[in-house]
Protein backbone atom coordinates (compact mmCIF):
# COMPACT_ATOMS: atom_id res chain seq x y z
CA UNK A 1 0.00 0.00 0.00
CA UNK A 2 1.27 3.14 -1.22
CA UNK A 3 -1.58 5.58 -0.58
CA UNK A 4 -4.99 5.06 1.15
CA UNK A 5 -8.08 7.14 1.69
CA UNK A 6 -9.77 6.30 4.90
CA UNK A 7 -13.76 6.91 4.36
CA UNK A 8 -12.85 10.69 2.80
CA UNK A 9 -16.12 12.73 1.60
CA UNK A 10 -15.62 16.44 0.67
CA UNK A 11 -18.46 18.97 0.04
CA UNK A 12 -18.99 21.88 -1.82
CA UNK A 13 -21.28 25.25 0.02
CA UNK A 14 -22.33 22.29 2.42
CA UNK A 15 -23.66 19.76 -0.74
CA UNK A 16 -21.85 16.57 -0.66
CA UNK A 17 -19.57 15.74 -3.61
CA UNK A 18 -17.74 12.20 -2.47
CA UNK A 19 -18.64 10.29 0.49
CA UNK A 20 -17.83 7.53 2.06
CA UNK A 21 -14.71 6.59 -0.05
CA UNK A 22 -12.24 3.75 1.06
CA UNK A 23 -9.30 2.86 -1.69
CA UNK A 24 -6.02 1.31 -1.18
CA UNK A 25 -3.71 2.16 -4.12
CA UNK A 26 -1.42 -0.79 -3.94
CA UNK A 27 2.52 0.39 -5.28
CA UNK A 28 3.24 -0.02 -8.67
CA UNK A 29 -0.29 -0.98 -9.79
CA UNK A 30 -2.26 0.87 -12.46
CA UNK A 31 -5.36 1.75 -11.21
CA UNK A 32 -8.27 3.44 -13.53
CA UNK A 33 -11.00 5.11 -12.01
CA UNK A 34 -14.43 5.18 -14.28
CA UNK A 35 -17.89 6.51 -13.84
CA UNK A 36 -20.37 9.21 -15.86
CA UNK A 37 -19.93 12.37 -15.68
CA UNK A 38 -20.60 13.97 -12.29
CA UNK A 39 -20.22 10.81 -10.46
CA UNK A 40 -16.95 12.36 -8.52
CA UNK A 41 -13.95 10.87 -10.41
CA UNK A 42 -12.19 14.37 -10.66
CA UNK A 43 -12.66 15.01 -7.49
CA UNK A 44 -11.20 11.79 -5.55
CA UNK A 45 -8.65 12.02 -8.10
CA UNK A 46 -7.61 15.83 -6.91
CA UNK A 47 -8.04 14.65 -3.00
CA UNK A 48 -5.75 11.82 -3.69
CA UNK A 49 -2.99 14.50 -4.58
CA UNK A 50 -3.41 16.79 -1.71
CA UNK A 51 -5.76 19.22 -3.19
CA UNK A 52 -7.69 19.90 -1.41
CA UNK A 53 -7.78 18.04 1.82
CA UNK A 54 -11.26 16.45 2.22
CA UNK A 55 -13.66 17.54 4.57
CA UNK A 56 -13.91 14.17 6.16
CA UNK A 57 -11.76 10.67 6.81
CA UNK A 58 -8.02 10.59 6.27
CA UNK A 59 -5.57 10.15 3.53
CA UNK A 60 -2.26 8.85 3.93
CA UNK A 61 0.90 8.48 2.10
CA UNK A 62 3.63 6.02 2.27
CA UNK A 63 2.07 5.46 6.03
CA UNK A 64 2.10 9.28 7.37
CA UNK A 65 -1.51 11.21 7.03
CA UNK A 66 -1.18 13.45 3.36
CA UNK A 67 -2.84 16.49 5.46
CA UNK A 68 -0.11 16.61 7.69
CA UNK A 69 3.15 16.33 5.05
CA UNK A 70 5.12 19.74 3.57
CA UNK A 71 3.79 20.71 0.02
CA UNK A 72 7.10 20.08 -1.44
CA UNK A 73 7.15 17.26 0.11
CA UNK A 74 4.25 15.69 -1.30
CA UNK A 75 5.11 16.84 -5.00
CA UNK A 76 8.63 14.80 -5.13
CA UNK A 77 5.94 11.86 -4.23
CA UNK A 78 2.99 12.65 -6.24
CA UNK A 79 2.15 14.28 -9.61
CA UNK A 80 -1.22 15.11 -10.90
CA UNK A 81 -2.42 15.84 -14.72
CA UNK A 82 -5.22 17.89 -14.30
CA UNK A 83 -7.93 16.88 -17.39
CA UNK A 84 -8.11 21.23 -18.07
CA UNK A 85 -5.02 23.03 -17.46
CA UNK A 86 -4.81 26.14 -18.81
CA UNK A 87 -2.38 29.48 -18.53
CA UNK A 88 -2.08 32.77 -20.51
CA UNK A 89 1.58 33.03 -19.48
CA UNK A 90 3.96 32.84 -22.65
CA UNK A 91 6.08 30.25 -22.64
CA UNK A 92 7.94 27.34 -24.42
CA UNK A 93 7.28 23.49 -24.67
CA UNK A 94 10.47 23.40 -22.72
CA UNK A 95 10.10 25.88 -20.46
CA UNK A 96 6.30 24.07 -19.46
CA UNK A 97 7.77 21.01 -18.91
CA UNK A 98 11.15 22.07 -17.22
CA UNK A 99 8.85 22.78 -13.79
CA UNK A 100 8.11 19.65 -13.41
CA UNK A 101 11.38 19.78 -11.70
CA UNK A 102 10.62 22.61 -9.14
CA UNK A 103 10.27 20.00 -6.39
CA UNK A 104 13.82 19.17 -6.66
CA UNK A 105 15.01 22.51 -6.65
CA UNK A 106 16.47 24.70 -3.96
CA UNK A 107 19.72 27.11 -3.27
CA UNK A 108 21.39 24.22 -2.36
CA UNK A 109 20.54 21.92 -5.35
CA UNK A 110 20.42 24.33 -8.57
CA UNK A 111 19.54 23.03 -12.09
CA UNK A 112 22.29 20.38 -13.19
CA UNK A 113 22.57 18.62 -16.09
CA UNK A 114 20.96 15.79 -14.19
CA UNK A 115 17.42 18.19 -14.84
CA UNK A 116 18.65 18.55 -18.54
CA UNK A 117 18.53 15.01 -18.53
CA UNK A 118 15.10 14.34 -17.53
CA UNK A 119 13.37 17.08 -19.16
CA UNK A 120 14.82 15.89 -22.54
CA UNK A 121 13.63 12.13 -21.79
CA UNK A 122 10.27 12.94 -20.76
CA UNK A 123 10.08 15.25 -23.79
CA UNK A 124 11.42 12.29 -25.73
CA UNK A 125 8.81 9.73 -23.77
CA UNK A 126 6.03 11.59 -24.66
CA UNK A 127 6.64 12.20 -28.48
CA UNK A 128 7.62 16.08 -28.10
CA UNK A 129 11.02 15.70 -29.34
CA UNK A 130 11.49 18.78 -31.40
CA UNK A 131 9.14 20.76 -29.75
CA UNK A 132 11.34 22.36 -27.36
CA UNK A 133 11.20 25.84 -28.95
CA UNK A 134 7.20 26.06 -29.67
CA UNK A 135 5.40 28.69 -27.74
CA UNK A 136 2.72 26.97 -26.12
CA UNK A 137 -0.07 29.18 -27.85
CA UNK A 138 0.80 27.78 -30.99
CA UNK A 139 0.40 24.51 -29.90
CA UNK A 140 -2.91 22.00 -30.54
CA UNK A 141 -5.07 20.84 -27.74
CA UNK A 142 -3.51 16.85 -28.11
CA UNK A 143 0.46 18.97 -27.98
CA UNK A 144 -1.00 20.69 -25.11
CA UNK A 145 -2.26 17.26 -23.06
CA UNK A 146 1.26 15.44 -24.15
CA UNK A 147 3.44 18.46 -22.61
CA UNK A 148 1.93 18.24 -19.35
CA UNK A 149 2.32 14.46 -18.96
CA UNK A 150 6.02 15.66 -19.75
CA UNK A 151 5.83 17.63 -17.15
CA UNK A 152 4.59 14.82 -14.88
CA UNK A 153 7.29 12.74 -16.29
CA UNK A 154 9.83 15.34 -15.34
CA UNK A 155 8.71 15.38 -12.04
CA UNK A 156 10.05 11.90 -11.67
CA UNK A 157 7.08 11.03 -9.03
CA UNK A 158 6.16 7.63 -7.34
CA UNK A 159 2.85 8.17 -7.86
CA UNK A 160 1.03 9.70 -10.90
CA UNK A 161 -2.53 11.16 -10.59
CA UNK A 162 -3.96 11.19 -14.04
CA UNK A 163 -6.99 12.70 -14.99
CA UNK A 164 -8.11 12.09 -18.70
CA UNK A 165 -4.65 12.01 -19.72
CA UNK A 166 -6.14 10.73 -23.64
CA UNK A 167 -8.05 14.05 -23.38
CA UNK A 168 -7.72 16.33 -26.89
CA UNK A 169 -5.55 13.08 -27.98
CA UNK A 170 -5.94 11.33 -31.53
CA UNK A 171 -6.03 7.86 -31.38
CA UNK A 172 -2.40 7.05 -32.16
CA UNK A 173 -1.27 9.24 -29.12
CA UNK A 174 -3.88 7.57 -26.67
CA UNK A 175 -2.84 3.84 -27.15
CA UNK A 176 0.98 5.38 -27.09
CA UNK A 177 0.28 7.73 -23.73
CA UNK A 178 -1.57 5.02 -22.08
CA UNK A 179 0.94 2.12 -22.76
CA UNK A 180 3.89 4.21 -21.51
CA UNK A 181 1.73 5.36 -18.52
CA UNK A 182 1.59 1.08 -18.07
CA UNK A 183 5.48 0.84 -18.56
CA UNK A 184 6.34 3.48 -16.16
CA UNK A 185 8.21 2.42 -13.21
CA UNK A 186 5.69 3.74 -10.95
CA UNK A 187 2.12 3.52 -9.62
CA UNK A 188 -0.40 5.29 -11.43
CA UNK A 189 -4.32 6.11 -10.72
CA UNK A 190 -5.78 7.13 -13.94
CA UNK A 191 -9.51 8.47 -14.31
CA UNK A 192 -10.85 7.51 -18.02
CA UNK A 193 -14.18 7.55 -19.99
CA UNK A 194 -13.47 5.23 -22.03
CA UNK A 195 -14.06 1.71 -20.96
CA UNK A 196 -12.48 -0.45 -23.46
CA UNK A 197 -9.02 1.45 -22.24
CA UNK A 198 -10.10 1.03 -18.61
CA UNK A 199 -9.53 -2.77 -19.49
CA UNK A 200 -5.98 -2.61 -19.58
CA UNK A 201 -5.55 -1.33 -16.21
CA UNK A 202 -4.72 -3.64 -12.80
CA UNK A 203 -7.93 -2.61 -11.04
CA UNK A 204 -10.70 -0.60 -11.92
CA UNK A 205 -12.51 1.74 -9.08
CA UNK A 206 -16.27 2.75 -10.41
CA UNK A 207 -17.70 5.62 -8.98
CA UNK A 208 -21.60 6.65 -9.02
CA UNK A 209 -22.67 9.23 -7.26
CA UNK A 210 -19.67 10.52 -5.10
CA UNK A 211 -19.33 6.60 -4.20
CA UNK A 212 -16.94 4.07 -5.31
CA UNK A 213 -19.33 1.11 -6.01
CA UNK A 214 -17.14 -1.61 -7.14
CA UNK A 215 -13.44 -2.16 -7.04
CA UNK A 216 -10.82 -4.98 -8.50
CA UNK A 217 -9.81 -6.51 -11.55
CA UNK A 218 -11.70 -5.26 -14.88
CA UNK A 219 -13.14 -8.52 -16.11
CA UNK A 220 -14.89 -8.92 -12.31
CA UNK A 221 -15.81 -5.51 -12.03
CA UNK A 222 -16.68 -4.38 -15.59
CA UNK A 223 -20.32 -7.05 -15.96
CA UNK A 224 -23.29 -6.02 -18.55
CA UNK A 225 -25.02 -5.59 -15.68
CA UNK A 226 -22.84 -2.77 -13.90
CA UNK A 227 -22.06 -1.02 -16.99
CA UNK A 228 -25.82 -0.66 -17.62
CA UNK A 229 -26.72 -0.16 -13.75
CA UNK A 230 -23.99 2.55 -13.46
CA UNK A 231 -23.85 4.37 -17.19
CA UNK A 232 -27.57 3.87 -18.01
CA UNK A 233 -26.45 2.10 -21.45
CA UNK A 234 -26.84 -1.77 -22.97
CA UNK A 235 -23.41 -3.07 -23.42
CA UNK A 236 -22.60 -6.41 -25.66
CA UNK A 237 -19.11 -7.76 -25.83
CA UNK A 238 -17.48 -8.42 -29.17
CA UNK A 239 -13.95 -10.49 -29.81
CA UNK A 240 -11.48 -9.08 -31.72
CA UNK A 241 -10.68 -11.90 -34.18
CA UNK A 242 -7.39 -10.51 -35.00
CA UNK A 243 -6.05 -11.17 -31.67
CA UNK A 244 -8.68 -12.45 -29.68
CA UNK A 245 -8.97 -9.57 -27.28
CA UNK A 246 -12.67 -8.98 -25.92
CA UNK A 247 -14.11 -5.46 -26.14
CA UNK A 248 -17.34 -3.32 -25.15
CA UNK A 249 -19.87 -2.41 -27.77
CA UNK A 250 -22.19 0.24 -26.21
CA UNK A 251 -26.23 0.93 -27.39
CA UNK A 252 -28.32 3.46 -26.09
CA UNK A 253 -31.10 2.07 -23.95
CA UNK A 254 -34.72 2.46 -25.74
Amino acid sequence: MILEARDIGWSARGKPIISGIDLVVNEGEMLGLVGPNGSGKSTLMKLLGGIPRPTSGDMVLKGRPLQLMPRREIAQLVAFLEQQSETTEAFTVKDAVELGRTPWLSPLQPWSPEDDRIVAQALADTDMEGFEGRSWTTLSGGERQRVHLARALAQRPEIMLLDEPTNHLDIQHQLSILHLVARLPVTSVVALHDLNQALSCDRIGVMASGRLVALGPPQEVLTVERIGAVFGVRTGIVVDPTDGASMFRFHQVA
